[in-house]
């Protein structure tokens, strides 16, 4: 038999072309696959609140963020109030920022307070070291901030100095704001012109104290941190949040550390994490693109590490895990002082902001309070001036955007998406997050992060009928478009109507590298709704009252009952002493119109709340008082409802409030609630 010869390069020739038909094939079928997101939800299974403090900011004396983006002075030809900027306070008054985190950043580790108060002629200056070697003229300090703060209705968190300052300098600056006794600071305070104390609970136990707040070593920080709280005094009615310096990034030994030995007396631990870029913000080609939004993506990973650690010692989430500085670090724009930390702002700044929002509101139950870096004119600013000039960045129309997020009712979204692929490597092409405010409206914000493709996506929550959407769209034909002095509304959000709706469903046509907010307006089709036929409905709810310590809520079932009876309200029972004791109360509220009802319970320690025997707040634990917010979407009847409340040693409060058509906040009044007669 004779035997054919194959040449080798023949062969080599036909493996190729098999293989190029392979990756042609594979192309096809990704592409076949590819700009397609399917999400789904369910009424059902809601989960907490997104706190509005998510969506705070941060003001440094660093660069311009101050002296020119918010305080010009009284004189100054720029039309101000008492000093501050009337543009930049009406931004932010439209913004509705909830809280303003102040003086510092590293600066807030060399700033000593009283250098800040009295007749301005009168304050010394001194040197701004960590920002330019710049002199620093004391001209806006402690009266000056809060009095930004009450401007723009935004609670002020103040970073106390622990770096160079002393736990008695931190403790006097605490009663200096907030106490309305008769004692030195109090007196001093009324000296430079304010009679009644102002209200600031949030503040920070030192900044970056593993770096440029000292340099520290996380056993000896936590025991500073110990030492600080103690001296950390409430005064009147104002209740200090005590927030620690968390880790940089990714440390975790920062975080097993001080929360071993300082967790059972902070509030708060802070996180720190910038996306960095070496190019300036607006220089830059599609890899620049994809490695921000990758690295910005990390977040979800870093807040997943730090909280494990933090369950550890805390499982009940007293302790809340407070991202107080996050966002782009680009390199200065050109010609600009590098330790200004000035730098524009662009669409790859808005999808940063708009997914770093998504994240917090996925871990809402651990993440209370985000703090961009920084407000005005430093790093990614949500405003910038020139002079009397101001422009509004892309990442302010996103704050605008997702404003409605803010104390509504997180429902978790299932995100079965596409890749958006770079150079061999992947991130998700959509992310988002979805919430239900007081009206029973559902906001869903979408992020597409890829910048060539657009993303086909549908839409579908359980137990909801659509009625009517609207939505508001920020993109644009170019990567590194910005709004710029000469032409600010550049980049602005419009309406966007490449949608179709169904009953159960959402149809959307998403542009690439954009931005959306839909509302939702319709029927909650959820399983509670229907009313419970009560045969002899009397006034008064029932009550079980029981003894004993739990750190949290226990199955009441198996507990010895102490006493019992009938009450007219949702409150501690007369009997209760002030040592450790558990309340169940179980009785119908009467629901007198269809609609969406909102119930919040206010409670120190623990509490949870049921509502047709599924449980709408989870308040448990021990702590201060907290209020927590549930919903549900009652038929006109009676409802069966039931409150469990743990005492723990301590403070002692409980009330229970509802929200609803016709209806404003209020305690449950007697009227609506009652047992069955036997």
């Amino acid at each position: 038999m004779q035997v054919r010869k194959t040449n080798n390069s023949t062969l080599r020739n036909h493996i190729f072309s098999v293989l190029i038909l392979i990756m042609f094939l594979s192309s096809f079928i990704f592409a076949q696959n590819n700009g397609k997101t399917k999400i789904t939800a369910d009424v059902d299974s809601i989960a907490g609140i997104i706190d509005a403090n998510i969506y705070g900011q941060f003001s440094e004396h660093l660069g311009s963020c101050i002296y020119g983006g918010i305080w010009v002075g009284k004189d100054s030809p720029i039309p101000n109030t008492n000093g501050i900027r009337n543009d930049v306070l009406e931004a932010l008054k439209k913004l509705e920022v909830p809280l303003l985190r102040w003086p510092g950043g590293c600066f807030a580790d060399e700033y000593h307070w009283m250098d800040g108060i009295g007749p301005k002629e009168q304050r010394p200056s001194m040197v701004n070291t960590n920002w330019g070697g710049v002199v620093e003229d004391n001209s806006f300090g402690t009266h000056e901030f809060l009095e930004l703060c009450e401007m723009v209705g935004a609670e002020p968190y103040i970073s106390g100095n622990v770096g160079s300052g002393t736990v008695e300098e931190f403790s006097n600056w605490i009663q200096y704001i907030t106490s309305d006794g008769e004692n030195p600071m109090a007196n001093l305070r009324r000296k430079n012109g304010r009679e009644k104390p102002w209200k600031v609970k949030y503040w920070g136990i030192g900044n970056e104290s593993w770096g440029c707040g000292g340099r520290m070593r996380p056993e000896y920080y936590s025991d500073l941190v110990r030492r600080y709280t103690t001296f950390t005094k409430n005064y009147g009615d104002n209740r200090v949040y005590k927030i620690a310096s968390g880790p940089n990034v990714d440390d975790t030994v920062w975080t097993e550390v001080v929360m071993k030995n300082a967790g059972k007396v902070i509030d708060g631990l802070a996180l720190h994490y910038y996306t960095s870029n070496g190019k300036p913000a607006a220089q830059f080609e599609e890899k620049g693109w994809f490695e921000v939004i990758q690295k910005t993506l990390r977040m979800d990973d870093l807040i997943k590490m730090h909280s494990a650690i933090m369950d550890k010692y805390d499982p009940s989430k007293n302790v809340a895990l407070i991202v107080d500085e996050w966002g782009t670090w680009h390199a200065v724009e050109p010609e600009t002082n590098p330790s200004f930390l000035y730098q524009q702002n662009t669409m790859r700044d808005a999808v940063v902001a708009a997914s770093n929002l998504n994240i917090f509101h996925d871990h809402a139950d651990r993440v209370k309070m985000t703090n961009i870096a920084q407000m005005v004119n430093v790093l990614q600013a949500m405003i910038l001036t020139d002079n009397e000039k101001m422009v509004l960045t892309p990442t302010y129309h996103v704050f605008e955007m997702y404003k409605e997020h803010k104390n509504s009712i997180r429902l978790p979204l299932n995100i079965n998406t596409s890749d958006y692929v770079y150079d061999g490597e992947s991130i998700p092409s959509v992310n988002g997050s979805a919430s239900i405010n007081s009206k029973g409206q559902i906001h869903v914000s979408l992020c597409n992060v890829n910048p060539n493709q657009s993303e086909k996506i549908s839409i579908s929550i359980k137990s909801f009928e659509n009625k009517n959407v609207t939505a508001r769209i920020l993109t644009s034909e170019k990567m590194d478009a910005l709004n710029s002095f000469d032409n600010p509304n550049n980049l602005v959000p419009t309406e966007f109507s490449d949608f179709s709706i169904s009953k159960d469903k959402l149809e959307i046509n998403m542009p690439a590298k954009s931005v959306i907010v839909f509302e939702l307006e319709g029927k909650i089709t959820s399983n509670i709704g229907a009313a419970i036929d009560v045969k002899n409905p009397k006034p008064k709810l029932e009550f079980k009252y029981h003894k004993g310590y739990f750190s949290n809520l226990p199955d009441f079932s198996i507990l010895p009952v102490v006493s019992d009876g009938l009450i007219e309200q949702i409150k501690i029972p007369d009997e209760s002493e002030s040592s450790d004791f558990l309340v169940r109360y179980s009785g119908y509220v009467k629901i007198l119109k269809d609609g969406f009802y909102n119930f919040y319970a206010n409670s120190d320690d623990g509490s949870r709340l049921f509502i047709d025997g599924k449980r709408i707040i989870n308040n448990d634990g021990l702590h201060a008082p907290i209020e927590v917010k549930g919903f549900a979407s009652l038929l006109e009847g009676f409802h069966k409802i039931e409150v469990e409340f743990n005492q723990g040693g301590g403070g002692m409060e409980l009330g229970v409030s509802i929200e609803g058509p016709e209806m404003k906040k209020q305690i449950i009044p007697a009227n609506m609630l009652f047992h069955e007669s036997k």
